[in-house]
């Protein structure tokens, strides 16, 4: 028998990279709730979600990259890398390589996930920015990629050796 994180984490294997469908059927309640706005409604709901996914980026890589488990709740970091082969959120395929990082909790109860809360970067996806952080100066905000382009571009300019 798996423990929440293990069963958690293999969800993740099963579902992006294996596209072991069967798996998510088994492993996700009937009733399964997603809380984030893809808003999965059931088990069947969340398989079709998954498979959104596999259409939207080639080649899709999962790191988990934290697992943290208490009781009923799982909580993880993802790192999502692939290629971006189809629309997502309303962004048409670019054929770049892409890469995320995501924050997911899960409910897990008798073994079966239960509900779940993913917390992907969704604003700076739809506005194709990211947030940026300098160190020494902290957090900067969100940029548009172009922006931060040129202004790496000016500091290696302007840097002296």
């Amino acid at each position: 028998v798996m423990d929440n994180k293990e069963l958690v984490s293999r969800f993740f294997v099963e579902g992006y990279i294996n596209h072991n469908y069967d798996f998510i059927m088994e492993c996700m309640a009937e009733d399964y709730i997603d809380h984030s706005p893809a808003g999965a409604r059931s088990n069947a709901d969340a398989v079709g979600i998954l498979k959104i996914v596999e259409g939207q980026f080639s080649d899709l890589k999962i790191e988990v990259l934290d697992v943290f488990g208490e009781e009923d709740m799982v909580a993880t970091r993802i790192l999502y890398q692939g290629i971006h082969a189809g629309t997502c959120m309303g962004i048409p395929a670019t054929g770049k390589h892409i890469s995320f990082e995501a924050l997911e909790n899960f409910r897990v109860v008798d073994g079966k996930i239960v509900e779940s809360w993913g917390y992907w970067p969704d604003k700076e996806i739809e506005a194709k920015s990211i947030a940026v952080r300098q160190r020494g100066k902290g957090d900067l905000g969100a940029m548009k990629i172009e922006k931060l382009i040129e202004k790496l571009k000016k500091e290696i300019n302007n840097k002296t050796i």
